[in-house]
């Protein structure tokens, strides 16, 4: 029953750890275009192109790290097998 809980919540972790990678970026440009928008007179359009490009590297963020988990998650496999033989 404690490993069904350790993994369900490793799952939980990762899923919410690749929302966090995928939405992250656009927000974080989202928030310096408004400072430039509001301060430095950038075009209002500006905020489609950061936004669209903040997607974008949210995604190839949110890939790298789903690639990663998978990996670390075939490495417990692995081991668990290793300690029951």
């Amino acid at each position: 029953m404690y490993r069904n809980l350790v993994s369900a919540l490793y799952v939980i972790n990762i899923v919410f750890q690749a929302i966090f990678t995928l939405l992250f970026p656009p927000a974080l440009l989202f928030f310096i275009n408004y400072l430039c928008v509001s301060y430095l007179s950038f075009p209002k359009w500006s905020y489609a192109i950061s936004i669209s490009l903040g997607f974008i590297m949210g995604l190839i963020s949110m890939i790298k790290f789903a690639i990663t988990a998978s990996e670390g998650l075939e490495r417990l496999e692995k081991q668990r097998k290793n300690k029951k033989d």
